[in-house]
């Protein structure tokens, strides 16, 4: 994970030199939330392209490897309840992976081939030799008797980042504290907590190394939020140097 506070502080000391403007928690946790997404969808992009012209063979410098690592961060595993003859996906999913039942796994079908291999009892789904197809909200899982023992392997959404705050108390401000949002480390729970309460932080979910490139994307927005295009340029100018390194 990278430390949210660190990239918060990072955003600040760039964009409020001389006085520019100010990035509020909100923006940021709003900001934060786009560059991260970016990120993260970007993974999939780069691994297509990367196995296509894959010249390295260094393990610490083989891109292949380095973003396989990054998306396994997002692994995760259901076991969903069969409804109305669907088995859901789970609420953070983003992609399929595995679809198995009783630790068989299951052949994917279209709905045009399902159609025929039902048509013979030699082709026939049986449990076997289970085979899935995919609907809006999830997996249909084929023969129909199946309704227990089916496991999701798939990767899930990065949960949204959060630089939670408190505000100093009259005592504090008599003592001389700025009567500015002061960072709460208060560990945020994404499955109880609430994204309206401005206490509590999360940290982004994103590997360890996207640090410099949260930063820099943050930037970007930022530049614009504050209406400074200087911040914004200089931002995109460290993106074009950072999708040049990735090549």
């Amino acid at each position: 994970m990278v430390n949210i506070n660190d990239v918060y502080n990072t955003v600040l000391v760039i964009t409020n030199k001389d006085n520019r403007g100010y990035i509020t928690p909100e923006e940021f946790n709003r900001l934060a939330n786009q560059a991260q997404n970016e990120i993260f969808e970007s993974y999939f992009r780069k691994q297509s392209s990367y196995e296509l012209n894959a010249n390295l063979t260094s393990d610490f410098a083989d891109p292949i490897l380095n973003t396989s690592e990054k998306i396994n961060e997002f692994y995760a595993t259901n076991n969903p309840a069969k409804a109305n003859n669907i088995f859901a996906y789970p609420a953070d999913f983003y992609r399929l992976g595995v679809v198995s039942v009783d630790n068989i796994t299951a052949d994917y079908v279209s709905h045009e081939d399902l159609k025929y291999i039902n048509l013979s009892p030699l082709t026939a789904p049986v449990k076997t030799q289970p085979v899935y197809s995919l609907v809006g909200t999830g997996v249909k899982i084929f023969p129909d008797s199946i309704s227990t023992g089916v496991t999701l392997d798939y990767l899930r959404k990065p949960n949204k980042p959060k630089w939670g705050y408190v505000m100093p108390t009259a005592s504090q401000i008599a003592a001389g504290v700025s009567n500015e949002p002061i960072y709460d480390s208060t560990a945020f729970n994404p499955a109880t907590d609430s994204y309206n309460t401005p206490a509590k932080s999360y940290n982004f979910e994103l590997h360890s190394s996207e640090e410099y490139d949260l930063v820099v994307k943050i930037l970007s927005y930022a530049g614009v939020v504050i209406k400074q295009a200087d911040v914004a340029g200089f931002a995109q100018g460290k993106e074009q140097q950072i999708a040049a390194t990735e090549q």
